[in-house]
């Protein structure tokens, strides 16, 4: 499928003068296939939070640093490793410690992770390895997949998913934060064929029957139209691909309502809280085949926590200090699970 209004080769160079070289390199990976999506709609959604980083003084100031310290091959971490639960990286001589530091700090608050840049520890709020142990053995291991992380954050799961060996590897997440954090990331590590698009899983239709593996998670709960969200993974998905969505569930046959101004575990931005039963009908629905869910338990303090680079409220926060089973709101306190189904 061409990108409609777009000659061949313009699709990316269109986003340079607007985003700048830094920003511009992660969008690049997408050029060589610009015929097979909706071009424009990315050059649109991209120029909107470009303004939004622009616009303001503190993520403005932020891009200016992260570019000075990403300065191509000066920047190329001279050894890197995504196998530990830590991705890890050497850390060239001209990037020094404390600006680096000073960066990171800046760009708070850290989701996933960790990291290991040169003598930086980036202890980020989820211990994301944890969640990477649960779900990657439900991942189909297939050569050259077109992949895509819906929700990225800074690209966490994007780089474990290169130990695929992807064809490309795209995370989807519309905060200007994660872009810049992604962008500092990948200056460092610079992992191959790994994209970041700044837009939110109902933008998806720009990538009609684009992806061979979709992974989304922490996403469905913040949607107001969940069958709408798992419709737009669906259509994004090439036959026979599959998608893996992992959530906050209730322990519960039921989904959980929630209605504003009431809040789950602090969230403002919470809708519906799944259980894993609703996941599935919620697959079944959209039309996936072979769907099978996996429930694992509670979440617990030892994965998702406050830290140095992710110093606000965190799940212990959430929770009723004299019953942790429950939300301070009197909820049940959230499990997780993961749904699988094939187009």
């Amino acid at each position: 499928m061409r990108a409609a209004g777009l000659t061949p080769l313009s699709v990316v160079p269109e986003l340079y003068p607007m985003t700048g070289h830094l920003l511009h390199k992660t969008l690049t990976p997408l050029h060589p296939f610009h015929r097979e999506f909706h071009a424009h709609e990315v050059v649109r959604e991209s120029r909107k939070v470009w303004r939004l980083i622009l616009r303001s003084p503190h993520w403005n100031e932020i891009r200016k640093s992260v570019a000075m310290i990403a300065g191509g091959e000066r920047s190329r971490a001279s050894s890197v490793d995504l196998t530990h639960d830590a991705i890890s990286a050497i850390v060239p001589g001209t990037i020094e410690y404390e600006k680096l530091t000073s960066l990171c700090r800046s760009l708070i608050s850290w989701r996933t992770g960790p990291y290991q840049l040169g003598e930086l520890y980036l202890d980020t709020e989820w211990r994301s390895h944890m969640k990477w142990d649960r779900i990657s053995p439900m991942i189909p291991r297939k050569p050259n997949m077109r992949v895509a992380d819906v929700g990225c954050s800074n690209g966490y799961f994007l780089h474990k998913l290169s130990l695929l060996n992807p064809e490309i590897a795209i995370g989807f997440d519309p905060v200007e934060r994660c872009w810049l954090q992604f962008a500092l990331l990948q200056a460092i590590l610079q992992t191959p064929n790994l994209a970041f698009v700044p837009m939110g899983v109902l933008s998806l239709n720009a990538f009609p029957q684009f992806f061979d593996f979709i992974l989304c998670m922490g996403v469905i709960y913040h949607q107001r139209d969940q069958a709408l969200a798992v419709r737009r993974l669906y259509d994004a998905t090439r036959s026979g691909g599959h998608v893996l969505l992992e959530s906050l569930v209730v322990p519960h046959d039921e989904p959980l309502t929630i209605s504003p101004p009431n809040r789950y575990a602090k969230m403002r931005n919470a809708w519906t809280i799944p259980s894993a039963a609703s996941l599935e009908t919620l697959f079944r629905a959209a039309g996936f085949k072979d769907v099978e869910v996996r429930s694992f338990g509670p979440l617990n303090t030892a994965e998702q926590r406050s830290t140095t680079f992710a110093p606000y409220e965190s799940l212990s926060d959430f929770l009723d200090p004299s019953d942790p089973t429950t939300t301070v709101e009197g909820h049940p306190a959230p499990h997780t699970a993961a749904v699988i189904g094939r187009k």
